[in-house]
């Protein structure tokens, strides 16, 4: 069954690209949302789509979903849940810049309520290239093996981040952070779209990728590629000793590149 999950994962990400490359550059509406963030039209056809194939298919799983604001508050041991970002960057989508995703993974709940990924995809549309991770199993992009980038050092390393509009008092402790990275690494981007930023780590692109402030939907397939990469994801340093979706920061990428952001976090 966990590859035929992975299978209905692949093709639903197919099937969502669909819905945002026939909207993209296309004069599409564009809305604020309460916590200032955009949504236009093509999150929500996206969404759509993810959601009906899921309920057809897996009719008695849980859903978590970015737009419509599904919640899985009832969380039984053992319970399947899947967790959408029908399109992660809608900003860069709205504004024509080709840098945006969707991600999709499936989840089992745990004793403590906290999510377990077991199966996840991304697919950037622009290129047509997804993204598919089992847990236990690895991760792949189009029947090749992925890898995190070897380790070298944070001076030589090729990063990615994010943070987004804020408060000033949120915002500042941010920018602090990125500061005392870019002190020790010259070559850091911020494309805006976490997901496919946890993508690129996987493939070995970047060396290693950190942001606060994510929500579930921003990393669950991420994280789960990143670490069937072969690379390690942790929370910020003494948020969490195991990983957990739902707590504060993210940090990923190799061994040694975590540990270098980690302490200069």
């Amino acid at each position: 069954m966990t590859l035929q999950v992975t299978e209905f994962i692949d093709e639903t990400l197919s099937h969502c690209a669909r819905e945002l490359v026939s909207r993209f550059r296309s004069g599409l509406e564009v809305r604020s949302k309460s916590d200032a963030s955009l949504v236009t039209e093509a999150d929500l056809a996206s969404e759509k789509e993810a959601l009906r194939r899921i309920k057809e298919a897996f009719p008695h799983d849980l859903i978590l979903s970015e737009e419509t604001h599904t919640t899985a508050s009832h969380r039984p041991e053992g319970k399947h849940v899947w967790i959408v970002d029908p399109l992660d960057g809608t900003t860069n989508f709205a504004n024509g810049y080709p840098y945006f995703c969707v991600s999709i993974a499936r989840g089992v709940f745990a004793a403590d309520g906290s999510i377990r990924v077991v199966a996840g995809g991304i697919i950037d549309p622009i290129r047509g290239k997804s993204y598919l991770a089992e847990s236990g199993r690895g991760a792949w992009s189009g029947g090749a093996r992925l890898h995190v980038r070897p380790e070298r050092p944070v001076a030589k390393a090729f990063l990615v981040t994010g943070f987004y509009f804020t408060a000033p008092e949120k915002l500042l402790p941010e920018v602090e952070r990125f500061a005392r990275v870019a002190q020790h690494c010259p070559a850091i981007r911020r494309d805006g779209a976490a997901a496919l930023d946890l993508a690129l780590v996987a493939e070995g692109i970047f060396d290693g990728f950190w942001e606060n402030g994510l929500q579930v939907w921003d990393v669950a397939a991420g994280s789960l590629l990143v670490t069937e990469a072969g690379g390690v994801v942790q929370n910020y340093p003494g948020i969490s000793a195991d990983y957990d979706l739902e707590k504060t920061g993210i940090v990923a990428g190799n061994p040694a590149t975590v540990a270098s952001i980690a302490g200069l976090l």
